[in-house]
């Protein structure tokens, strides 16, 4: 499934085979459990559980990929915690139907603009969602995007906590995940 979301992955970034080693290092960086969260969501259906259809997700990501002070490792980390954000207010509970189709086209406009690695990382703390006419749009706040040019602002430190909880979190779940693969195997040492 891996190679599946790997080349929808390339798909999205509108990706040339030239682009192919420097989407395979980004993709790298994730952890495993990262991976796995966009595995699913790549390669989802929205048959058997609810799921979402990002919208403006190609601008998104090839502004990523365009902007030196983003990148796409970057960009995939920030999907993910808006992505995350989106599960967690129960967005996807409430939606009509299996897919909740959701518009990052204010967040793919700040993506082109932004000019701080640091500001860029910050926003899942400064965006919203707000349902119009049966969609979810993320909503960049006013304030964060006045920061787009600010070489030198740093965030509160409660936004960077949480935001590294999760990413801790997330490596504890696949830390725990792996001992747990190791101890069914029979020639194991840390069978019990």
């Amino acid at each position: 499934l891996e190679d599946l979301a790997i080349a929808r992955l390339a798909c999205l970034t509108r990706a040339r085979r030239q682009d192919l080693g420097y989407l395979r290092s980004e993709w790298a960086q994730l952890t495993r459990s990262e991976r796995d969260i966009f595995i699913q969501y790549l390669v989802d259906d929205g048959l058997h559980a609810p799921s979402m259809v990002l919208t403006f997700l190609p601008s998104y990501l090839t502004n990523a990929m365009q902007n030196k002070s983003v990148g796409l490792y970057r960009a995939l980390f920030v999907l993910l915690e808006v992505m995350e954000g989106i599960a967690h207010n129960g967005y996807l509970s409430h939606c009509e139907g299996q897919v909740l189709q959701v518009s990052l086209q204010d967040l793919a406009e700040f993506t082109a603009n932004v000019e701080s690695p640091r500001v860029f990382l910050a926003i899942p703390g400064y965006t919203s969602f707000a349902c119009k006419r049966g969609r979810l749009d993320c909503i960049v706040s006013a304030k964060h995007k006045d920061r787009c040019a600010d070489l030198n602002w740093s965030d509160d430190p409660t936004n960077e906590m949480r935001v590294v909880l999760r990413r801790m979190e997330r490596r504890m779940n696949e830390v725990g995940s792996e001992l747990e693969r190791l101890q069914r195997r029979p020639d194991s040492c840390f069978s019990i």
